[in-house]
């Protein structure tokens, strides 16, 4: 799976004990919705649905 830059830039900002869960979620909510790449858009969106504020 491809990913954009500004997505893995994100990416790289989480904990690295979470990181390979948090790219394992995030190809395949791309895949789920027909996405060539994860998109910058697509890891905040992950990000606001599943960080408690």
């Amino acid at each position: 799976m491809r990913w954009e830059p500004e997505a893995e830039a994100m990416m790289k900002k989480v904990p690295f004990f979470v990181r390979p869960l948090a790219k394992r979620k995030a190809e395949e909510a791309a895949r789920q919705r027909g996405m060539d790449a994860v998109t910058k858009a697509l890891v905040e969106e992950l990000r606001d649905a599943n960080m408690p504020r």
